[in-house]
């Protein structure tokens, strides 16, 4: 029956239009798709029209088969294939006829449709009235020629005939094509020739297929559309491709694959463009709690095509130039995908995993921190997988994705500020997924061996390098070097290897390494902010509460959920133990590259690294940012603060290596701040941490690796000294902080004989050692004296506060002030004291084996008098004043504080130690002594033989004393050009000081110059090598003393004259 349609069909002109349109869309590209046809795995040719169709194959004759065929010894099986009982050109036109569901024969039934125009043409032309490969293409012109939208086609739309767009229609047959193409490649019946006769054909008429596809997604109003309130186009397959592959609403990957092979230089990016648009849509609406899943999946599904994604970076919207930052992970074609962040800053949503109040439930916290992170790891695997089909697709889809994270990195440089508006720059999660990404790119050559490292670039940032370094800091380079690097127009070539390793380098010190110091600080505001809430609601207990405060108490509970919420978000992926692996394996390896750079093979680590390295640093690493040296000590301080075990479970080679060699090499690091953090690092080591033995810490390997066991004492002692100046304003306060970590790390490896021997050694070079005894012993008389005196502070304000009944009528602002004043006083004594403590053992233990140092002219005087001061503190008069509630809260230890100043004593009973003791007038009292034997006995401090060589070495230090004031008296009034300047005492050895001329004793300079490098006179520059021996002045003051003993002796023989005469 002839449809009603065919009584209107277009002219011969419109068709010629149609026609000649189609054939410049698709002139020159027989040859593309010859390769479409190849990667179908069938024939290597495709055609579109009779003209390219190759002749069928010769007929296969009985002889053919009795001459080829082996002998068979039994008789054929009943399934042995026969000759079909079609002839190919019937098959053909049946085939192609359920494919298309048209028919050239008025008769054929729905829902076939009759092409009467075309009919008619054919039968002018004396054509048969059948599909082949000759006509397919004037077929399917005809059939997409119909227009839905014309009256006399309306009953067609009613049989479901035209409702469909022309792509729906042009993919329904593709997969109509498939089926019959499995359908005959998996016929037992034919032969193998008729077999592959027909899958030729039906080939050649899917690539038709696949042209006329391509050319309606990118022209769509090219033929006559139904109207529908869906877009046409590529957009068309944004929801298919979001559906199942497999599914009837869904688009087959074999069908992308044809599309891209056949499009590659035909207009494919006009394709896919807005296709990965319309999936980018649906993914920036996504979060880890929806389905983010769907458009991951669509967009893995189109990089698997290398075609594809070779085309995905020539859109304008792959990384758009004026993009802000904050704008780039929404425009860009991948952000919206590299966005989806499990930040709680970033996506609110993601606090309802946390459960609401201060009080969380542990259990609740660890099913959140497995779900995120789960998630999230799932997010990394899938974004990587789309970031290496990209990068593999095309060797310029690669440099577009290398540019693309070059250009994420320029925009958000400001991330890496202390202060930073975050609506300015990109996410956590954005920037967090793409380091994560970078990280999986440098899993091949972060192996243990670090077999690539020499693949790494070490002159990236010479010249105009694609990361901006141009307001970093350098590690120790200056001004004048880093220009001339800028401006050397010879940049290196650079590799993959060192491209990604630089990115990685970048986005670590904009995300994560941000990301820690941000930790770090949040979670001391939180804390603060804690306590406060806490003091409140004791007050609230006591019924001592204020409405103001009142109000106050809301405000903190409402504030510290969000925080708890927030801080928990960060812990669930920063302290991710994946995470925290993949960034040690990461630094570890930049460790080792800038081991390799700074040594003078560039060997290293396939060869040892011979130490010490040379004086000044190569160009290559002076002119390197500060912040990568930043970012590794930032990165393990993290690490073993919050989880040592990520740590313990991995060699400390590398580490231990790097911070030995810095520390122990002057002038390559210029900034002591991060010098300090290496002393930190080492000191974090030395703590044991959860779950292990107080003896099984990571320190171990400070005792048996060998760099640590050569340089390590040296290069401590040597910063311990070094850090009493480091320019900064807080300078002061720092140098006692770094200290204190000296001081574990001397006590930790101070049982290893071979670092022993090692202090012993550094101890006879006798100008270092003595500056360093010089500064031990001002930390320990600055820091006990400040601690005991909060101690004091600390002991006035509980006894005020143990008066009850005047404590109540005190006014509120009274009660405040002293709590304030309170706080503060516990919390420098804790600091002062714990820090006092130390230096102070550290001088008991050092004393044991070393003692010439300390008994130095410009040393000896001033460790005697901090001693007696410290020991009249402890056992005094006032010692009562040191009684506080809770003294372990402020490590306050007594006992152990006189045990070790006692130990001092013992250990340097000699000569002039005890000539010191007796030169102390202020502070030295044998009843002192008395009294602290009595505690030392009473309390079972001290054996009962330190006891007694204590009363032997107060009973020579008096001895000592009855001498001196004999000697006094016997030189009378001294002569004021004898007195030392400074000490007024009696000059032994004067010299004199180059630039104010002034004569001082020599060992009264030397003890200045110790802490202070000036003339005290002038303030001008002085060294010990300066001064000048004043020869006369030791001649006179040598005769003086001479004739008054004389003189006294004299005065002496004539009172025992006069005594006798009597």
């Amino acid at each position: 029956m002839q449809d009603a349609s065919n009584d209107a069909p277009l002219s011969q002109e419109e068709r010629e239009r149609i026609r000649l349109k189609r054939l410049e869309k698709l002139q020159g590209t027989q040859e593309t798709q010859r390769i479409a046809v190849a990667s179908s795995s069938s024939s290597p040719d495709i055609s579109v029209g009779p003209s390219s169709l190759p002749p069928p194959p010769r007929s296969t004759t009985p002889k053919d088969i009795i001459t080829k065929s082996p002998i068979l010894t039994k008789p054929a099986s009943p399934t042995a294939p026969k000759q079909p009982a079609l002839s190919f050109e019937a098959w053909q036109n049946e085939a192609l006829s359920r494919i298309l569901l048209v028919s050239l024969n008025e008769k054929a039934a729905a829902p076939l449709l009759f092409l009467s125009s075309l009919a008619k043409e054919l039968q002018a032309e004396n054509e048969p009235l059948t599909i082949n490969q000759a006509s397919l293409d004037r077929v399917l012109v005809d059939r997409m020629s119909m227009d839905p939208k014309e009256v006399e086609n309306a009953h067609l739309l009613d049989r479901g005939q035209l409702q469909y767009s022309l792509f729906d229609y042009l993919l329904d047959c593709w997969k109509r094509l498939e089926n019959v193409k499995l359908q005959t490649s998996r016929a037992k019946t034919l032969p193998k020739s008729v077999i592959e006769e027909r899958v030729h054909s039906l080939n050649c008429s899917k690539g038709l297929l696949v042209s006329y596809s391509g050319l309606v997604l990118q022209m769509p109003d090219m033929f006559p559309q139904p109207q529908s309130s869906r877009p046409l186009g590529s957009s068309q397959l944004v929801e298919r491709l979001l559906a199942d592959p497999d599914s009837p609403s869904g688009v087959p990957m074999e069908f992308l694959k044809d599309l891209s092979v056949r499009f590659k230089e035909d207009g494919l990016e006009n394709i896919i463009q807005p296709l990965v648009s319309g999936v980018a849509a649906k993914a920036r609406n996504a979060s880890i709690l929806t389905d983010w899943r769907t458009p991951m999946r669509a967009l893995l599904a189109l990089i698997e095509i290398p075609g594809i994604a070779a085309a995905i970076p020539q859109g304008a919207t792959w990384n758009p130039p004026n993009a802000t930052a904050r704008q780039i992970e929404i425009v860009s074609t991948l952000g919206p995908f590299f966005k989806t962040s499990g930040f709680c800053i970033d996506d609110p949503s993601v606090a309802e995993l946390f459960g609401t109040g201060l009080k969380r439930n542990k259990a609740d916290s660890s099913g959140a921190f497995a779900s995120i992170r789960g998630t999230v790891r799932g997010i990394h695997t899938s974004l990587f997988q789309a970031t290496n089909g990209i990068i593999r697709s095309a060797p310029e889809a690669r440099e577009r994705m290398l540019e693309y994270f070059y250009s994420i990195l320029k925009k958000n440089e400001r991330r890496a500020q202390m202060q930073v508006d975050r609506a300015t720059v990109s996410g956590d999660g954005f920037i967090f997924n793409i380091s994560e990404v970078l990280m999986q790119f440098c899993d091949p050559f972060m192996d243990s061996q670090h077999s690539r490292v020499d693949r790494i670039s070490q002159t990236f940032f010479r010249g105009k390098s694609r990361i901006d370094i141009s307001k970093e800091t350098r590690i120790c380079a200056s001004k004048e070097k880093v220009d001339e690097f800028s401006a050397d127009p010879e940049s290196s070539t650079v590799n993959f290897i060192s491209d990604i390793f630089f990115l990685t380098l970048g986005f670590h010190h904009i995300g994560l390494s941000r990301m820690y110091v941000d930790y770090k600080r949040f979670t001391k505001d939180f804390y603060e902010m804690r306590d406060q809430y806490d003091r409140l609601k004791e007050q609230e207990a006591a019924g001592q509460l204020s409405a103001e405060n009142g109000l106050l108490i809301k405000r903190y509970e409402m504030q510290l959920e969000k925080m708890l919420t927030f801080r928990l978000s960060m812990q669930s992926q920063i302290l991710d133990p994946i995470i925290l692996n993949h960034s040690f394996r990461f630094y570890n390896l930049v460790m080792v590259w800038l081991l390799r750079v700074v040594d003078e093979s560039h060997a290293y680590p396939q060869k040892p690294m011979q130490l010490p390295l040379p004086d000044q640093p190569n160009d290559n690493f002076a002119i390197l940012p500060e912040f990568v040296i930043e970012d590794i000590v930032e990165f393990f301080l993290f690490v073993l603060r919050h989880s040592p075990e990520t740590v313990g479970s991995s060699t400390l080679d590398e580490l231990v290596t790097f911070t030995v060699v810095f520390l122990v090499t002057p002038g390559y690091i210029k900034n002591p701040h991060l010098k300090a953090k290496l002393v930190e690092i080492l000191f974090y080591m030395t703590l044991p941490y959860r779950g292990q033995r107080n003896d099984d810490t990571l320190g171990i390997k400070l005792n048996t690796h060998p760099v640590a066991l050569r340089y390590l004492i040296p290069a401590i002692m040597n910063f311990y000294v070094e850090v009493e100046n480091t320019g900064r304003h807080s300078q002061f306060y720092d140098k006692f902080n770094i200290r204190y970590n000296i001081s574990q790390i001397l006590k930790f490896v101070w049982t290893n004989p071979i670092h022993r021997d090692m202090v012993k050694a550094e101890s006879k070079r006798s100008e270092t050692f003595v500056r360093f005894a010089n500064l031990l012993m001002n930390d320990t008389t600055y820091l006990l004296d400040e601690g005991l005196t909060k101690l004091v502070e600390i002991h006035e304000i509980e006894v005020e506060m143990e008066d009850k009944t005047a404590w109540a009528t005190a006014s509120p602002q009274h009660r405040q002030e002293r709590e304030g004043v309170m706080r503060t006083a516990q919390r420098q004594a804790s600091s002062y004291i714990a820090l006092g403590n130390e230096t102070v053992n550290m001088l008991a233990y050092m004393t044991q084996e070393i003692k010439e140092p300390f008994l130095t002219a410009e040393i000896v005087d001033r460790l005697a008098t901090m001693l007696d001061y410290n020991l009249v503190i402890l056992v005094g008069e006032k010692m009562s004043t040191l009684k506080v509630k809770n003294p372990e809260e402020y490590r306050f230890q007594p006992r152990v504080l006189l045990s070790d100043i006692i130990a001092i004593y013992l250990h340097l009973d000699c000569p002039a130690f005890i000539a010191a003791l007796a030169r102390d007038d202020r502070s030295y009292s044998a009843v002192i002594f008395s009294k602290a034997s009595r505690i030392l006995e009473g309390r079972n401090l001290k054996s009962p033989d330190e006891i007694s060589k204590l009363h032997r070495l107060v009973s020579k230090v008096e001895d000592v004393r009855q001498q001196g004031a004999a000697d006094e008296e016997e030189l009378g009034d001294i002569p004021d050009d004898f007195l030392d300047p400074l000490l007024y005492t009696l000059m032994e050895d004067p010299v004199i000081l180059p630039t104010s001329q002034i004569s001082i004793d020599r060992s009264t300079i030397k003890s200045h110059l110790l802490s202070d490098t000036t003339d005290p006179f002038n303030r001008m520059p002085l060294k010990i090598g300066d001064v000048i021996d004043d020869v006369d002045l030791k001649t006179r003051i040598q005769t003086w003393k001479n004739a008054q003993r004389s003189k006294r002796l004299n005065q002496d023989q004539q009172s025992e004259s006069m005594d006798v005469d009597k």
